[in-house]
């Protein structure tokens, strides 16, 4: 089995230091393509009881990482485009070039509790992808929000676990990661809050995370919650990103290593 993960970031960025720029796209039209995402999306809206709304998105076409920089540049793109090449269809990466693919940025927060808990969420039923599976707080960069990700990430968790700004205490950007199985990036955040662990679980809105998942913030907690398969490799990037800063490199060399190969394939 090869890797479910790669990290093509890891640092601690905060505000001011993390950068978007527009650029042209650099995904081809392709007639083929284009057919297969169509038969894609229309067979995704007729499955039962899951809710799809086409808009636009902020395709991720390179990054630059520096010590204390980190630049984003970025086209549009769709979530049609998406659940046709990255959800449903990535392996058409292997026939017709990774550039085929949407690639949208996806922005995942994990929140740590004033108490010494890190929180993540079980996604519903209805959502399309990964339901029922353990999940960072979080969706995609929105493309009126795209010059500051945080901002995203702050209204994802306003959202989902209804924390206001005065809740949080910090937000940080703590990697850039990309899940293999979905050939998908995704930008990490680390939101900590004065809030103890019951208290933020009481303000989850369970449109999206159908229950918090909360994990002791201790090394072995961390690394056994790590390679459950029940977290999606996102959620996985995220509490070893977060485990890096608080345990050290050697931690999350060894805890990077166990996931990687260890499962948390699409369901």
């Amino acid at each position: 089995m090869g890797a479910i993960l790669k990290f093509h970031v890891v640092g601690r960025f905060g505000r001011g230091q993390v950068r978007t720029r527009w650029v042209d796209s650099t995904r081809p039209c392709i007639a083929e393509v284009e057919a297969i995402v169509e038969r894609a999306w229309q067979e995704a809206s007729r499955r039962p009881g899951v809710r799809l709304f086409d808009e636009p998105m902020c395709r991720l076409e390179s990054f630059h990482a520096a010590v204390d920089q980190l630049t984003l540049l970025l086209s549009r793109t769709s979530y049609k485009t998406f659940v046709g090449t990255n959800y449903a269809n990535p392996q058409l990466a292997d026939r017709y070039g990774p550039q085929v693919l949407a690639n949208p940025l996806g922005i995942s927060s994990l929140v740590e509790s004033g108490d010494g808990w890190v929180l993540l969420g079980r996604r519903s039923a209805s959502v399309a992808q990964y339901p029922r599976r353990i999940h960072t707080f979080g969706g995609a960069l929105q493309v009126e929000e795209a010059a500051d990700v945080f901002a995203t990430a702050q209204r994802e968790l306003a959202e989902e676990l209804n924390l206001a700004e005065p809740d949080l205490c910090q937000i940080v950007c703590i990697g850039l990661v990309e899940d293999q199985s979905l050939r998908h990036p995704e930008l990490i955040f680390h939101a900590s809050s004065a809030l103890g662990r019951a208290r933020i679980e009481q303000k989850l809105d369970q449109a999206e995370h159908s229950a918090a998942v909360a994990i002791q913030g201790q090394a072995d907690d961390v690394r056994s919650a790590a390679v459950d398969p029940a977290l999606t490799p996102v959620a996985a990037a995220a509490l070893l990103l977060w485990g890096r800063g608080q345990f050290g490199a050697d931690w999350f060399d060894a805890a990077r290593q166990a996931v990687n190969f260890g499962g948390h394939e699409p369901a």
